[in-house]
């Protein structure tokens, strides 16, 4: 009887060992799923649409070191206050970028890079490259070989925002449809074309730095244009000198008789800045007037004549030599 009692005894213990051992086996092939399970997550890629880091502050990276760590407290820790990784990639940055009334395409390329939009010498070029005639304002004004920048005109002053790196055409999109908005037909002179009024609205802008005086310098140019005279503006040579021939390669000269009102007939090709609002106004708005001829001297001062003799007499006021002046 002893006998079996002792073998019952030897098999009730066989057995609870076997039971333990398997308990064991299953525990920590459940662990080793379950790790697998979260180093896989923690090592996907996160959503687009998810927050930079949760509110708890742990990351997928951290989620990684808490799966290694086999649970220890102090992991835990270190774990949750590793930093969190980004989620998304970084918003494309913008820069606020202001273009004076009266600034030329050259100065315009110049700002712009010096800002981070985009490089000088491709947006010169693509002004010229590009097909941007399906704004109206472009749209009209056909094709112009004798035209160096057919946009010259049509990039509204203004305060804009820009994307860094961003490319030439779309940031002259972005001016032209303020042109469009701002233009288009407010502006109408008899006789004269949307192009020209723009085009002597960019001389008025040059010629005037007083605002107060530009319905008068437009008064001395629309006198002249119906006397058939040449208008004589000394900002048109400034332009040709100064904006075209610097960014141009080959014959530099080629657009010098096209631009420069001392050789044109009358209105030059194109316009030779970017005329604000002021300007447009006095370019149609002139004021009623029989000059013929205008000078100012360094502090600001206008001075107006209607004959030639009265205009060197204007000239000894304001102090500047006769041969840089109207005839």
């Amino acid at each position: 009887m002893k006998q079996f009692l002792a073998m019952l005894t030897v098999l009730a213990v066989c057995f609870s060992l076997s039971a333990c051992s398997k308990n064991d086996g299953s525990s920590e092939s459940s662990s080793q799923a379950s790790s697998a399970s979260v180093s896989e997550t923690g090592s996907s890629e996160p959503e687009a649409s998810s927050s930079p880091a949760d509110s708890s502050g742990v990351s997928s990276v951290s989620s990684q070191a808490v799966t290694s760590s086999k649970g220890t407290s102090s992991q835990k820790q270190s774990a949750s206050s590793a930093p969190a990784s980004p989620s998304q990639p970084e918003k494309a940055q913008t820069v606020r970028v202001v273009i004076p009334e009266g600034y030329t395409l050259s100065q315009i390329g110049d700002r712009l890079e010096a800002n981070g939009v985009c490089k000088k010498s491709e947006l010169l070029s693509t002004a010229n490259s590009y097909d941007f005639s399906y704004y109206s304002l472009i749209g009209k004004l056909g094709s112009n070989a004798n035209r160096c920048y057919k946009l010259e005109g049509y990039l509204f002053p203004d305060t804009y925002e820009f994307y860094k790196d961003m490319k030439p055409q779309d940031a002259l999109g972005k001016m032209l449809k303020n042109a469009e908005s701002r233009i288009g037909g407010s502006y109408t002179y008899s006789g004269m074309t949307t192009d020209q009024i723009v085009t002597l609205a960019s001389i008025i802008e040059k010629e005037s730095g007083n605002v107060n005086e530009m319905a008068k310098v437009s008064s001395v140019f629309h006198n002249r244009l119906k006397a058939g005279m040449k208008l004589q503006a000394d900002v048109t040579v400034i332009y040709v000198e100064k904006y075209l021939k610097p960014n141009l390669t080959g014959d530099i000269n080629r657009y010098n008789s096209y631009y420069n009102t001392r050789k044109c007939p009358a209105l030059p090709v194109g316009a030779i800045c970017n005329p604000g609002k002021a300007a447009l106004n006095a370019a149609v708005n002139p004021a009623d007037t029989d000059y013929l001829y205008f000078s100012a001297d360094s502090s600001g001062n206008y001075y107006y004549a209607k004959t030639y003799e009265e205009h060197k007499q204007n000239l000894n006021k304001a102090g500047i030599i006769e041969g840089g002046s109207m005839q």
